[in-house]
C-alpha cells in the first residue's frame, strides 16, 4: 500500500507544505486578489522579486520552474505571475499557454503575466505575456507594473 492510499485510508488529505491541499477535479479555484506567483530558476532573483512583492504590500509565492509554478497556480490561482522565459521543465512561453489554456477550460480569465528575459526584446516579443520586463531590469518598473495589475495594495493592520 503506497503512503497516499496509507493516508487515504486514515482519512487524511494530502496538503502542500504551503497548507493548501489540491484542489479536486472540476473544482473552482477562487483567485487570491494580492497572490503574486514567481516562476523564476534563479534564487537571488526569485528572492529580490519576493522581497518587493511583500515590501509593497502583496503576497509573493515562488516556484522554481515553470512546472511547479503550473502545479501552484493551479491550486492557488494568482491574481498576478511573473515568469521568467528561459526555466528548466517547462519554460515561461509554455507556463503561460498552460495557465491560458486553464482559465479558458475554467471559463475564467487567466491571471494577467509578466514575462522577464536576459533573451532579449525581439525574442520576448513573440510571447503571449500581458507585459515584458528585459533583464537586468530595475525594482521601480517591476513595481510600476505590480500597482498596474493589482492595483494599490490591501491595507494593512
Amino acid at each position: 500500500m503506497s503512503g497516499a492510499d496509507k493516508d487515504a485510508e486514515h482519512g487524511e488529505q494530502d496538503e502542500r507544505t504551503d497548507g493548501h491541499a489540491a484542489p479536486e477535479p472540476g473544482q473552482v479555484v477562487v483567485p487570491e486578489p494580492f497572490l503574486v506567483l514567481i516562476a523564476e530558476d534563479e534564487e537571488p532573483i526569485a528572492e529580490a522579486i519576493a522581497l518587493l512583492i511583500a515590501d509593497c504590500g502583496y503576497t509573493p509565492l515562488t516556484a522554481s520552474n515553470g512546472r511547479e509554478a503550473l502545479e501552484l497556480a493551479r491550486q492557488r490561482r494568482p491574481a498576478l505571475v511573473i515568469t521568467d522565459l528561459m526555466m528548466p521543465y517547462m519554460d515561461g512561453d509554455e507556463l503561460i499557454a498552460a495557465l491560458r489554456s486553464d482559465a479558458v477550460k475554467a471559463g475564467v480569465l487567466p491571471s494577467p503575466t509578466i514575462l522577464l528575459s536576459a533573451a532579449g526584446l525581439q525574442r520576448m516579443r513573440t510571447s503571449k505575456a500581458d507585459a515584458l520586463l528585459p533583464k537586468p531590469f530595475d525594482l521601480d518598473d517591476l513595481e510600476a507594473l505590480l500597482r498596474r495589475f493589482l492595483g494599490p495594495p490591501p491595507a494593512r493592520p
